[in-house]
């Protein structure tokens, strides 16, 4: 009996001290999955921006708003990406317009904008990129 108790409290002494590791996800792991994202996305952004405009613009200070997951059912789910940045002509020139896009790969492995709102800027809303780092 006092050889299993000695056996006992020598595993449960082991697997007490066993590292173990939590999972932590930091500001910069966000920001790396966002970069990477809005990276796959840049040509859906660009074409999605000519569409609504009716011509290219150049854009800057992208941002991932949102990520949601669609589930329809239990074997079929999809992503909405929503993504925001800010449109501008020339050398960073006016107008300057707020952009808002919603992406989905419902049914499909291109990522297609299903909503796109936008904003004009006026000068005194104008703000620096700023990135949660």
């Amino acid at each position: 009996m006092k050889k299993s108790l000695v056996i006992l409290m020598a595993c449960l002494t082991l697997f007490s001290f066993s590292p173990v590791q939590a999972e932590t996800v930091t500001k910069k792991d966000i920001q790396l999955r966002d970069d990477i994202i809005l990276n796959l996305l840049f040509l859906p952004i660009y074409k999605a921006i000519e569409k609504h405009f009716g011509e290219p613009k150049q854009f800057y200070c992208q941002q991932i708003l949102q990520i949601k997951e669609k589930v329809e059912h239990e074997t079929y789910r999809y992503f909405n990406v929503t993504v925001q940045l800010t449109t501008f002509e020339g050398a960073h020139d006016f107008p300057y317009d707020l952009v808002t896009i919603t992406f989905s790969n419902k049914y499909s492995m291109e990522w297609r904008a299903i909503d796109v709102k936008s904003k004009r800027l006026k000068s005194n809303e104008i703000t620096e990129c700023r990135h949660p780092l």
